[in-house]
């Protein structure tokens, strides 16, 4: 990886505020040297992901991979379930920053932007596999009871109810966002069914997906929502 890819790396496990808001006190800010030794920790459970399964990736395995010794790996994770942590993290905000860039003004209906958020989901997941089994494999250890998740969860939940409030006249009831929570819920169960049968996500699950998603959400909303005036 470049240098920029190590630098952005450190500073999102150490400066991001997200990263302060979801895993407090997980991440020390560390030397030249240290950076280094944490990507190359980083870099070598992704390699071993990529062809293991995770639960059964041992700290000792990602040192010997990463040609860290263990006692100095210590100093940056404290056990294998947090360099894990890291990696999801990392996942996360690139979710979060995809759904930054997907332009709701480019949809006249709400059906259109929610389908191509999805699909760009599926793009990062396709790109580098290893993302979705770290979220959907059956062998992916519990992340502290997965707060961590739930709380990405409603990162991601939040974000989306911004954009589409930005762009239509949203219905005023309460628990909207618990509404779409669910939503995002079950394009997760649907992708977590077809990752355990296929060890990828599908094209006819990902069509499943989409009309799972459209279908819930127009209990709740009308077919076409006015646009705000910009």
């Amino acid at each position: 990886m470049s240098d920029n890819k190590d630098e952005k790396i450190e500073d999102v496990l150490v400066d991001s505020e997200l990263a302060k808001k979801l895993v407090p006190n997980k991440f020390k800010f560390t030397s030249q040297q240290g950076r280094a030794r944490r990507q190359k920790l980083l870099a070598g459970a992704k390699k071993l992901s990529e062809t293991q399964a995770i639960n059964d990736i041992t700290l000792a395995a990602v040192c010997e991979e990463a040609g860290i010794p263990r006692a100095s790996a210590y100093h940056f994770f404290p056990n294998i379930e947090a360099i894990f942590l890291a990696l999801r993290f990392l996942n996360a905000i690139e979710i979060l920053e995809m759904v930054e860039t997907v332009d709701i003004g480019n949809y006249d209906r709400w059906q259109g932007y929610l389908t191509a958020l999805i699909d760009q989901c599926v793009t990062i997941f396709h790109n580098d596999e290893t993302k979705a089994k770290l979220i959907y494999d059956t062998n992916t250890p519990d992340f502290e009871g997965d707060e961590f998740g739930e709380d990405m969860d409603h990162q991601i939940v939040d974000l989306v109810y911004k954009r589409l409030s930005e762009r239509y006249e949203m219905p005023n009831f309460e628990d909207i966002q618990n509404t779409l929570l669910i939503a995002y819920s079950i394009v997760n169960a649907i992708f977590t069914l077809s990752y355990r049968r296929h060890q990828t996500i599908t094209d006819d699950y990902i069509q499943e997906a989409n009309t799972a998603f459209i279908a819930y959400l127009r209990c709740y909303l009308p077919e076409k929502l006015p646009r705000k005036n910009r």
